[in-house]
C-alpha cells in the first residue's frame, strides 16, 4: 500500500463509534472489504495515488450503501479529502447522510475545519491528581511544539514513539518541545506505558476526549505541529513526515 493512505486507514486507533444504519454481520463486512482493500494496496505510488484511491473508494461507496461503504468512507476518503469536501460528499449521499456512524464522524470533520492548518490552537484542559493541565500551558508560549495524542493501548501510537523520542533529543531546546497528549487512556495505563517506553518529553494526563472534541480527532495516534504563537502548521503527521516538518518549521 502507498504510505500516505497506509498510515490513515491500516494503522490507526479508533474510539467505539455507533452501529451503521444498515445491519450486516462482521463476516459480510469483511467479504466486501477485504477485496477493496487488495486492489487498494496495489495502487502504485506514482504521484496519482491519492485520486486513484479517491475513485476508488467513491465507486466502492456507491456500490455498498451498507457498513462497508461506511468503513471506507470514514477509513479511506476521509484521508484522501478535505473536511469540506468530505461534508459535501456525505451531504449529498441519500444512504450517508442518515447513517449514524456518519453523523457521528460529521461532528469531528466540522471540528477539523476549525482547526485546520493555518488556524489558530484551540485550547483544551485536563485533571490529574488535583492539577489541572491545559494545552496553553505549552502551546502559543514562543516555541514551536509538537503534540502527540496517543494512548497505551494503541499499538499504532507505541509504534510512533521512538520517532517523537529521536525528534525530541535532536530539536528539543528554547524553540522547540514535543507534547504527549493521554486520549481515551486510563491514568494508570498511561504511566505504565511512558515508564516502560521510557518517554522523556512531558504529557497531558488524563485528557480522555478533551483534546479529541477540540480536535476533531477520530483516530489516533493524530501528531500536530504547532508554531509559535500556537498557529496549526501541520496534522496528520506519521512516520518521516514528523522529523521533516519539524526540520523545515526550524530552519
Amino acid at each position: 500500500m502507498f504510505a500516505a493512505l497506509a498510515i490513515m486507514t491500516a494503522t490507526s486507533c479508533a474510539q467505539d463509534s455507533k452501529p451503521a444504519t444498515k445491519a450486516m454481520t462482521r463476516e459480510e463486512v469483511n467479504a466486501k472489504l477485504t477485496p477493496f482493500f487488495e486492489k487498494l494496496n496495489a495502487v502504485p505510488e506514482d504521484g496519482n495515488e491519492m485520486t486513484v484511491a479517491k475513485q476508488m473508494a467513491i465507486d466502492f461507496i456507491k456500490e455498498n450503501p451498507n457498513e462497508a461503504g461506511v468503513y471506507v468512507v470514514r477509513s479511506v476518503l476521509a484521508a484522501v479529502m478535505s473536511p469540506e469536501e468530505l461534508i459535501a460528499y456525505v451531504d449529498n449521499n441519500d444512504f450517508l447522510k442518515e447513517d449514524a456512524t456518519i453523523a457521528e464522524a460529521k461532528k469531528g470533520w466540522l471540528v477539523q475545519m476549525e482547526t485546520s492548518e493555518g488556524k489558530m490552537f484551540k485550547d483544551f484542559e485536563a485533571e490529574y491528581e488535583g492539577k489541572v493541565t491545559k494545552l496553553s500551558d505549552y502551546v502559543g508560549k514562543g516555541k514551536y511544539v509538537l503534540v502527540d495524542f496517543w494512548a497505551s493501548w494503541c499499538g499504532p501510537c507505541k509504534a510512533e514513539i521512538p520517532n517523537l523520542i529521536k525528534v525530541y533529543n535532536q530539536y528539543k531546546g528554547d524553540k522547540f518541545e514535543v507534547l504527549g497528549v493521554a486520549t481515551w487512556d486510563k491514568p494508570e495505563d498511561t504511566k505504565r506505558a511512558i515508564e516502560q517506553l521510557n518517554i522523556p518529553y512531558p504529557q497531558i494526563m488524563n485528557a480522555q476526549k478533551a483534546g479529541s472534541d477540540a480536535y476533531g480527532i477520530n483516530g489516533i495516534p493524530q501528531i500536530i505541529l504547532f508554531g509559535p504563537d500556537g498557529k496549526i502548521l501541520k496534522r496528520n503527521l506519521r512516520g518521516e513526515a514528523v522529523e521533516k516538518a519539524v526540520a523545515e518549521a526550524l530552519k
